[in-house]
């Protein structure tokens, strides 16, 4: 399959650098799809076409009632509007962008967290299904 778009960066809550899918917060009167293809653009600069998007998912359900939408999303590297992506982040973000296929994934990760670093959940299912 098409391989995964990364984001490195420092959320405050985890202290520490994250491997994590473009994500953040659903707006006020937004799809989760909506919700995903805004944080795309303004996170990593690519635009793209929602496939599929998951029901509400527990990430942590014994400490907190916070879900989360996974939306798979293609971005078509060749169309001309993601030629020359550019990132719309706020203040408190720094993002560095990466894409890496699925056979390196696992690694790619392992190499992360045993750099201190910490993976979102759903990289790691992702990388563990890629065999």
């Amino acid at each position: 399959g098409p391989p995964p778009m990364l984001e490195r960066h420092s959320p405050p809550p985890v202290n520490a650098y994250t491997l994590e899918l473009p994500a953040g917060l659903i707006d006020e009167g937004e799809t989760p799809a909506q919700a995903a293809l805004r944080e795309l653009l303004e996170e990593t600069g690519y635009t793209g076409t929602v496939d599929d998007v998951s029901p509400a998912l527990a990430m942590s359900p014994g400490l907190t009632d916070e879900t989360i939408h996974l939306v798979q999303v293609s971005v078509d590297l060749d169309a001309a509007v993601n030629a020359n992506p550019k990132q719309a982040l706020e203040d408190t973000e720094d993002i560095e962008v990466s894409m890496v296929s699925l056979r390196d994934l696992k690694q790619t990760l392992t190499n992360h967290a045993e750099g201190g670093g910490v993976v979102f959940a759903a990289l790691w299912w992702l990388a563990m299904d890629a065999k």
